[in-house]
């Protein structure tokens, strides 16, 4: 199994990448989102990798992090998804975001996804749901944020809003955008300013 390839970016395309590995080429399939979050043609790109052997051919399907790669391969443990349909959901759904749909159950945000129809997002959010950790809803925006686990006041925020009856995907939501602001809050004063918040339809 190939886990990862670092390499030069020989080429970029619609869906995919061209990785010069000592001088061989690896064709790798990828997210919208990885892909642009990669070098242009020429620069160095370590990309994490899932082999999918067929009778007929052997495909790579790549990310640029490891919670991509977890939540490919948490996709494709869901009955009747392949590599095709998980590919698509997480080029339209980064992982943070399609965490925080299963667990607030938004079949619509995970149809969202080019060839996903209601019948399958149902079948994802009923399959993963209990296995999916809050934390992994709680990253920050991809541009602002590290590879690192969410803060711990925010997952403990989360969970105490959804305990206090918010919907798990407000909750996230709002205190994602708290932490985005910068503010460096406590649990308590996270949920109170996310409560403010919620209340006044902030």
């Amino acid at each position: 199994m190939i886990s990862y390839l670092k390499g030069a970016i020989a080429h970029k395309g619609e869906g995919g990448i061209i990785l010069d590995v000592g001088g061989v080429g690896f064709g790798v399939a990828m997210p919208t989102p990885d892909m642009a979050r990669l070098p242009g043609e020429g620069g160095e790109a370590k990309v994490f990798t899932y082999m999918h052997v067929q009778e007929d051919a052997i495909k790579l399907f790549g990310f640029t992090d490891k919670s991509g790669i977890d939540y490919f391969n948490r996709l494709l443990s869901v009955s009747g998804v392949g590599c095709k349909a998980a590919l698509s959901i997480l080029s339209a759904l980064p992982p943070s975001e399609l965490a925080a749909a299963i667990i607030s159950g938004d079949a619509k945000a995970i149809c969202r996804a080019q060839g996903v129809g209601a019948k399958i997002a149902q079948r994802i959010i009923l399959e993963l749901r209990g296995k999916i950790d809050t934390a992994d809803a709680v990253r920050l925006p991809r541009e602002a944020a590290a590879d690192g686990p969410a803060p711990s006041a925010d997952v403990a925020a989360i969970n105490a809003l959804i305990a206090l009856g918010c919907s798990p995907s407000e909750a996230q939501k709002t205190v994602v955008r708290i932490s985005a602001e910068g503010a460096a809050l406590s649990t308590e004063d996270m949920i109170k300013e996310a409560l403010r918040r919620m209340s006044n339809g902030i």
